[in-house]
């Protein structure tokens, strides 16, 4: 396993000779990624295997770990979303052979063209991260919160006065 990944990946010539990679993204990196971030802060361990299985199917198998800063939808707050992915992707040609990955592969179509192997990374990073990114608890957010359910003071009405003049 290199312990350096890649500017560009061709992942079908990777599978045939089993070539496995392992380094480090900065998130600051990740440009599809950042308007979702609170913070570009950061790195992401990533390992990558490429290989052909059992029944013939060249496959990308890889593990991401480390952590992003979303921002809370609740209380707008930074929250720290753990990522410990893993994932496997069936490598194809064209969409026909999406019916012939068994189950638990995911479809990598490739067009022969070398792709950028943070933009694989990416993918998998923003498939994992939720759509809609809350702290896990109420209370976590109540500190943030507590000045939106503060009852806002009555103040005088500026056309009070019109009240009087209808009758």
């Amino acid at each position: 396993m290199l312990d350096r990944l890649p500017e560009q990946i061709e992942p079908m010539g990777l599978a045939d000779v089993g070539r496995s990679f392992r380094g480090v993204v900065p998130v600051d990196q990740l440009n599809r990624l950042a308007p979702l971030l609170a913070s570009k802060q950061g790195e992401l361990d990533v390992e990558l295997e490429f290989n052909i299985d059992e029944r013939r199917i060249r496959t990308l198998k890889g593990r991401i770990k480390g952590e992003v800063s979303l921002v809370c939808q609740r209380c707008l707050d930074t929250l720290s979303f753990p990522l410990d992915l893993g994932f496997r992707l069936g490598i194809i040609n064209s969409d026909d052979e999406t019916v012939q990955l068994p189950e638990g592969y995911e479809p990598m179509l490739v067009t022969g063209n070398p792709l950028r192997t943070f933009d694989v990374i990416e993918d998998e990073v923003l498939l994992a991260i939720p759509s809609i990114p809350i702290h896990e608890g109420l209370e976590q957010c109540q500190a943030q919160t507590d000045h939106v359910n503060k009852p806002v003071p009555e103040k005088d009405n500026p056309f009070a006065i019109l009240e009087k003049l209808k009758r």
